[in-house]
Order: C-alpha cells, then sequence, then structure tokens
C-alpha cells in the first residue's frame, strides 16, 4: 500500500523524517532506501565474520556505518540498536546474543519492508 507521498509503507521507518533529510524527494529517498537494502543486506553475517576473525574495529566500522545509514533513512529503532553493538565493539568486548539478536530484527524489519515495498527479490 503506498501513502500520500507515493511511497510504500515501510515498517521500522519514519518516512516523513528520512523524506524530510531528503529534501521531500520521494524519487531520490527511493534510490537510497534500495541502496541501503543492498549495502546491508547481509551486515549481520558480515559483522558476525569479522568478530570471529577477532576484527573487532572492523566489526565495529561496520555497526557504525548501519547506524549512520539508519539515521538517516528515518530507521530510529535500528539505529539505536546499531548504536548499543557499536558501543560495546568499541569497548572491546562481544555483543552478548540478545544486544546482537536485537540489531538483526530491527534491521531483519527494515530490509524486509525495503523489499516488500519496492518489489526488491529476496536473494538465496
Amino acid at each position: 500500500m503506498t501513502t500520500g507521498d507515493g511511497l510504500p509503507d515501510l515498517p521500522g521507518i519514519d518516512k516523513a523524517d528520512g523524506l524530510k533529510r531528503m529534501m521531500n524527494k520521494p524519487a531520490l529517498y527511493e534510490k537510497i532506501l534500495r541502496d541501503f537494502h543492498a549495502r546491508l543486506i547481509d551486515a549481520p553475517q558480515v559483522i558476525r565474520a569479522t568478530l570471529a576473525s577477532g576484527d573487532f574495529a572492523s566489526a565495529e566500522r561496520h555497526a557504525h556505518s548501519a547506524k549512520g545509514l539508519a539515521g538517516t533513512i528515518g530507521a530510529v529503532d535500528l539505529q539505536n540498536a546499531a548504536l548499543a553493538v557499536e558501543k560495546v565493539l568499541r569497548a572491546g568486548e562481544m555483543p552478548s546474543e540478545q544486544l546482537f539478536g536485537q540489531f538483526e530484527q530491527a534491521l531483519r524489519t527494515v530490509i524486509d519492508g525495503i523489499a516488500v515495498g519496492f518489489g526488491i527479490a529476496p536473494t538465496s
């Protein structure tokens, strides 16, 4: 279902905030959302792989990027979850499964919503 701005419903995203950040240009916002989907669809696996190799600095950078990009599109819950993971990683600690699970779930909500809203085929 689309709304007055021509954009589909996007679970986990404050579209009004995201659109405002894109100078109220729906086409630009859609481009940014599609880019977000492509760039972050595998973020949890990438972070887990970097942690498995002991590279906390890279894992922290990935969490930091997710936090910033989430803020750009108006995904506040995801932004907060990524910030929590980033803080733990910055301290050189392994995020708990609960904390990382919150990040994964928030990201999945946003990624799935973008995929459904814009008809992006799932990758296998």
